[in-house]
C-alpha cells in the first residue's frame, strides 16, 4: 500500500512465486519462468511502468478502475488502462504470494494457450497504445515484452529452417545447427529423465521453453481464426 503514497502510481502488483515441492519438470520450468518475469518487472518499474501483472496479488486506485468485457484478460487489460490514463503500474517485491505450480504438462499447456490467446486479444484491443505517441517507451515495452514473446515461435521456426539451409556454408552454421538440435532433443527426452528420476535441470528448462512457445503458436492460430476463450476451470487451464 505504501506505493500509493506516490500520486503517480495507479496500480501495484506483487511478487508471485510458484512453489514446486515434488520437483516435477513443469513445476521447475514454471518457477524459472516466473523468476525471469519478476526480474523484468523490477526493471520496468525503474524506468516507468510494468507490462502485465499478477491478478492474484494486485491493487488499483478505485477511481482508475474501468469495466472490461468478459473475454478480456483483467491482469493485462486493466493495468494497460491505468497507463492510458497517465498513471504508473509498479512492481512491489515485498508483497509476496506463493502458489503451487501445475504438475501435469497437459494442464500447463492448456493454461498457456488460454493466457496467450487472451493476451493477444488484449494487445489487439489496446493496439492504439502502440501508435499514440504519448508514451513511446511503454509502446516499445509492450512490443518487446509481450508481442515478441508471443510471436517467439515464429523466430524459432525461421532460425531452425534458415540454419538448416545454410548448414553447408561454414563451420559456424553447422555448430549452431547442432546446438539448436541438441536443445530440442533435450526438450523431447526430458520427460523420460523425469520418469527415471534423473535430475537434469537444463533439459527441463528446454522442455518448458518449447512447451510455452508451442502453446503460443497454438493460441496465435486460434487468434487468427477469431476464437476467444472466456470460461475456464481454475488451476486446470
Amino acid at each position: 500500500m505504501e506505493n500509493f503514497a506516490d500520486a503517480d502510481v495507479g496500480y501495484v502488483t506483487g511478487k508471485m512465486v510458484y512453489v514446486n515441492p515434488d520437483g516435477t519438470v513443469i513445476g521447475d520450468g514454471c518457477s524459472a519462468y516466473m523468476k525471469y518475469e519478476n526480474f523484468l518487472r523490477a526493471g520496468e518499474t525503474k524506468i516507468g511502468s510494468v507490462v502485465g501483472v499478477d491478478g492474484g496479488i494486485d491493487a488499483i486506485r478505485k477511481k482508475l478502475y474501468k469495466s472490461m468485457n468478459p473475454d478480456q484478460l483483467p491482469d493485462f487489460v486493466l493495468p494497460l488502462s491505468v497507463v492510458e490514463q497517465g498513471f504508473r503500474v509498479v512492481y512491489e517485491p515485498g508483497a509476496l504470494l506463493r502458489e503451487d505450480a501445475l504438475k501435469e504438462s497437459s494442464d500447463e499447456y492448456r493454461m498457456r494457450v488460454r493466457v496467450s490467446l487472451r493476451a493477444l486479444w488484449a494487445l489487439f484491443d489496446k493496439r492504439a497504445m502502440f501508435f499514440s505517441g504519448d508514451n513511446l517507451l511503454y509502446a516499445w515495452q509492450m512490443f518487446s515484452h509481450k508481442v515478441a514473446r508471443y510471436l517467439c515461435f515464429i523466430f524459432m521456426v525461421l532460425a531452425f529452417i534458415s540454419n538448416l539451409i545454410l548448414i553447408n556454408q561454414g563451420v559456424g552454421y553447422l555448430l549452431f545447427f547442432l546446438l539448436q538440435s541438441s536443445a530440442y532433443l533435450l526438450a523431447i527426452v526430458s520427460p523420460l529423465f523425469e520418469r527415471k528420476g534423473m535430475k537434469l535441470k537444463i533439459a527441463y528448462l528446454f522442455y518448458y521453453f518449447a512447451l510455452i512457445n508451442f502453446a503460443a503458436g497454438h493460441a496465435f492460430l486460434k487468434f487468427l481464426m477469431g476464437k476467444k476463450q472466456v470460461l475456464w476451470n481454475p488451476r486446470k487451464g
